[in-house]
């Protein structure tokens, strides 16, 4: 009788959890998909049972599974890994002292289970065959389904898979185990997930020695040991999936291999995620004081209802800002999450030296945590309502919900409500608003519920129809559909006729925006043609207004940060000289008045002032104008540069020239504000002639002559004082301008000083 011997299994890693299937493309054409066997499981620091710690001890990213300049180019799949900020970032968050006991989640960190060439560290093609097989029902072990890549003993991946009344299952009790000596463990997805686990683990366990780890470990030497183990982390999991190719094996014939399936999960993962927004994670941030201000503005907003003697309505605001964050892409939106960010945080957080007249705003305002060293606990007095100890220990990043409502309620009294009035109050927006309002209003008596969505339920509904709409168009054109072509030509001008409607409304919203914008004009006739409508010119300039000043975040800062600003500068002086500290909601309401009486026009030849200091010198009738460039506009006197959020001081200082408060001291401080500023734009525009001078006449500024520099002064003089004359602003002081260039003294100019 032959001795039978039994061949003993090399699986040397056993994981449970679940499984299920996906398919990958192969990329050639007439070829089938070929199925992902894919498994759930998770993995994090506990290591009471040894599973966690089994697979971390095999888990690796690609640069120390493979030497990469071995490998061909081909069989690169993952980037270099930015420690930097796993350490900085992702560490901080599995460690967080503020939500010691949470659940810490990450999307899946995706692996695949990679053969590799016999004596030789490089992935191979394909797996060893792939068998399936039946095993009866034991004493100890229902029946089960195995999947097998190699014979007994020379096995890569086994399946398991209790069978259950003749079902496979594949949620309960189903193992997957690997033979760790002949496969490696490839992240496609999350190796910067992985790492941040990776990292305390070998922290804690010392497992850096590696010849290709070492080269990291600086990276993560700040979280020691001691550091690790005062959190509780048999609570930190991250969920993994192994993904296996049971059709990839010996007895595979195409073109497609393994490293090849690999790279299109990967190109899948990476081509076709959405990084979440920036405003949408603001929304989101449980852990930051000035998110959770934000969030009580929009709360505030989105209870306006039917009775609200105004227009604004949650929808004028944009939520998701994709793209360039500092721009308004919904047409309905007013302002956005990243425009009343970037307004709050500056509230709260200067430190009263960072809008120093025009001059850009400074510092960095995203890294400011301390709420007492800039005054923002002082400016929501906090001390009395929190106390001492809670006020100094509280963190723009570390508070308590308790604390947090406290201070939001304050904030709410002292700046909430005001901002969330001035787009109520500002006549422009509120002509906006009710534009909106009305075209959902026509929307819903014309029962479109296919425009109502698009343009009113979140802004990335919209944007999602765009791209279906062009995605289907493009695919008609590729011949992607070969058969049901008509039925899905007629969905696509369905989807077209859906668009032309919504430009039909947004072209008649932004005609209705103009009427209410010049609802107080006179003689409204001028503004419209023989039928009665508004004149495309007007629409376009009213547009381009709301487009690229009113809606920007730099008109919108400069219209509450300047208000604010001033504000608390004559409050702090009130105190101090012992006089009336001034109403803040009476003089909020007189600055906005003032505000209107310039923005709003109340007849043509307002109108032609507004498109003066925006646009140009407008030449000939409204019916049929034509604008002349000057030297004498907001841009051309104030500010010459990209208006970037940080310039809003800009704007601040157009507003200060027209608003002439009624209190005494914060008349003060305007008025001392605005010669500030006057000085400095005076200053700019001055240098800015003169380097156009001596560029034109080939010269060297040293070597102008006294009589040069004073035709230079005259010229931006003059220039200046039109800008003023137009806006209807006090004219400017000659002396003053000329101490303000230092070159010209006072008795000395070509041109009569008035130059207005």
């Amino acid at each position: 009788m032959a001795l039978k011997l039994r061949k003993e299994s090399v699986l040397n890693l056993t994981l449970e959890g679940s499984t299920g299937s996906f398919s990958v493309g192969t990329g050639v054409e007439g070829q089938r998909s070929i199925e992902v066997k894919y498994f759930l499981t998770h993995v994090g620091l506990d290591f009471s049972t040894g599973f966690d710690e089994a697979l971390l001890s095999e888990l690796a990213p690609v640069r120390e599974i493979f030497d990469v300049n071995q490998l061909d180019f081909d069989e690169i799949m993952q980037r270099d890994i930015d420690d930097s900020r796993v350490s900085s970032e992702l560490i901080p968050y599995l460690l967080d002292d503020k939500s010691i006991d949470l659940v810490k989640l990450f999307p899946p960190i995706v692996v695949v289970v990679l053969p590799v060439k016999e004596d030789e560290n490089r992935p191979d093609n394909l797996y060893p065959e792939v068998i399936k097989e039946i095993l009866p029902e034991s004493e100890d072990e229902p029946s089960k389904c195995i999947i097998r890549s190699g014979s007994v003993g020379q096995e890569v991946f086994q399946f398991e898979q209790p069978i259950d009344e003749g079902k496979v299952l594949k949620h309960d009790l189903v193992r997957l185990r690997i033979n760790t000596h002949k496969t490696r463990l490839v992240i496609v997805d999350g190796q910067h997930r992985a790492m941040a686990l990776l990292a305390l683990y070998r922290n804690l366990k010392d497992q850096w020695s590696d010849e290709k780890r070492a080269p990291f470990k600086e990276y993560y030497s700040e979280w020691t040991p001691k550091f690790i183990q005062e959190f509780n982390l048999k609570e930190i999991n991250l969920p993994i999936i192994l993904c296996t190719f049971p059709k990839l094996d010996s007895k595979y014939v195409g073109d497609l291999d393994l490293k090849k399936a690999a790279r299109s999960i990967f190109l899948t993962l990476n081509k076709n995620a959405r990084k979440v927004s920036s405003s949408r994670n603001i929304l989101l941030d449980d852990n930051d004081l000035i998110a959770y201000f934000l969030r009580r503005c929009l709360a505030d907003i989105k209870r306006k209802d039917l009775r609200s003697p105004s227009s604004l309505r949650i929808h004028n605001v944009e939520l998701d800002q994709f793209g360039d964050k500092l721009r308004i892409q919904s047409p309905i939106a007013i302002t956005g999450v990243n425009h009343l960010y970037y307004v709050i945080e500056h509230l709260l957080l200067n430190s009263g030296s960072e809008a120093d007249g025009v001059k850009p705003r400074s510092g960095n305002f995203s890294i400011r945590k301390n709420l007492n060293t800039y005054v923002c606990m002082d400016r929501l007095d906090g001390r009395n309502l929190l106390g001492a100890e809670i006020a100094t220990s509280t963190q723009r990043d570390k508070f308590t919900l308790d604390t947090a409502e406290k201070l939001g309620g304050s904030f709410d009294s002292h700046y909430g409500h005001l901002i969330v009035s001035l787009f109520e109050k500002f006549e422009l927006y509120e002509a906006h608003n009710r534009a909106v309002l009305n075209l959902e209003k026509r929307i819903e008596e014309n029962q479109d519920r296919q425009l109502k969505p698009i343009l009113f339920e979140g802004q990335g509904i919209s944007r999602v129809f765009e791209e279906h709409r062009i995605n289907l168009k493009r695919k008609l054109v590729d011949g992607i559909y070969t058969t049901k072509v008509p039925e899905i030509q007629a969905i696509a001008s369905r989807l077209d006729a859906t668009a032309k409607r919504i430009e039909d409304g947004i072209e008649s919203f932004r005609s209705e925006r103009v009427e209410l914008c010049i609802q107080s004009v006179s003689d409204k006739t001028k503004f419209k043609n023989s039928e009665g409508k508004i004149l495309p010119q007007v629409i376009r300039w009213f547009g381009e207004l709301f487009e690229n000043r009113l809606t920007t975040v730099a008109f919108q800062s400069g219209l509450i940060c300047g208000f604010f600003g001033e504000f608390e500068k004559a409050s702090n002086e009130a105190t101090r000289s012992g006089r009336e500290i001034p109403l803040i909601e009476e003089c909020f309401d007189e600055y906005l008045e003032q505000l209107n009486t310039f923005f709003v026009p109340k007849s043509a030849s307002q109108f032609k002032k507004l498109v003066r200091v925006f646009t140009g010198e407008m030449s000939g009738e409204l019916s049929d104008w034509s604008i002349i460039q000057t030297n004498q506009t907001f841009r051309d006197v104030v500010y010459r540069g990209e208006m970037q959020p940080d310039q809003w001081t800009k704007y601040k200082y157009l507003f200060l020239e027209l608003w002439k408060p009624s209190n005494e001291v914060l008349s003060e401080t305007v008025v001392a504000e605005q010669h500030k500023c006057r000085q400095q734009i005076y200053s700019a525009l001055y240098n800015t002639y003169k380097a156009n001078y001596c560029k034109d006449n080939s010269k060297l500024e040293d070597s102008l002559e006294r009589s040069e520099l004073a035709a230079i002064f005259d010229r931006s003089f003059k220039a200046y004082s039109s800008f003023l004359k137009t806006i209807g602003a006090e004219p400017l002081n000659e002396d003053e301008m000329k101490k303000a260039t230092s070159e010209i003294p006072a008795s000395e100019s070509n041109e009569p000083s008035s130059g207005d």
